[in-house]
């Protein structure tokens, strides 16, 4: 049983139970988390997206997105530590910041693949991506209402329950035993054991 699999599995049950128990304390999480997403992103994008093709307008939609993935993803991550005890509606308009944020990021990323579609790089990650950033946009416009911590805990349930499938199906396809193998080098001709 790989061990990273297992942590991974264990992680993800962790999340789910969290989601499920404490919606609002994981949300605030995740508004930190996705400033520092957006800050990474940023900074990607600027250092190395908008160098894929010389198009120019690739490039300036690219440095656009960058910087106001820098700008949003700083907010996202400084405002609400700096307000965290002082002001509780900041995590609520810090939400709707990001969910707004995504939406133009997202239309910004498929405008970017638009103007690379006849190259030759792969796409599928680009608009996946801006396919997820649309879908927690609006989870995220409905987070702050009564509904919103509805769907955090059935998505907490379900994460819990994927999370713990998946730690059952690493430990049932664990190997049992591990037997010493010998490997005869053909060079050398010296039996080696792993």
């Amino acid at each position: 049983m790989k061990k990273s699999n297992f942590f991974a599995g264990l992680l993800i049950t962790i999340i789910g139970l969290l989601l499920l128990i404490i919606p609002k304390q994981c949300v605030r999480a995740v508004v930190i988390l996705l400033g520092l997403e957006a800050i990474t992103n940023g900074i990607f994008s600027l250092m190395y997206t908008r160098k894929l093709v010389p198009d120019s307008s690739f490039q300036f939609t690219v440095i656009m997105r960058g910087m106001l993935s820098l700008v949003i993803g700083l907010l996202a991550f400084f405002l609400p530590l700096k307000f965290m005890k002082a002001v509780s509606a900041i995590w609520t308009i810090m939400l709707y910041i990001l969910a707004v944020y995504l939406l133009f990021s997202a239309g910004l990323e498929l405008f970017a693949m638009g103007k690379i579609r006849n190259t030759e790089i792969d796409r599928k990650s680009y608009i996946l991506e801006a396919l997820i950033s649309i879908i927690a946009a609006v989870i995220m416009f409905l987070v702050p209402q009564t509904i919103g911590e509805v769907i955090l805990r059935i998505a907490g349930l379900f994460v819990a329950v994927c999370g713990g499938l998946y730690l059952l199906y690493t430990w049932k396809n664990r190997p049992i035993v591990q037997e010493p193998v010998e490997v005869v080098d053909d060079i050398s001709g010296e039996i080696e054991k792993s």
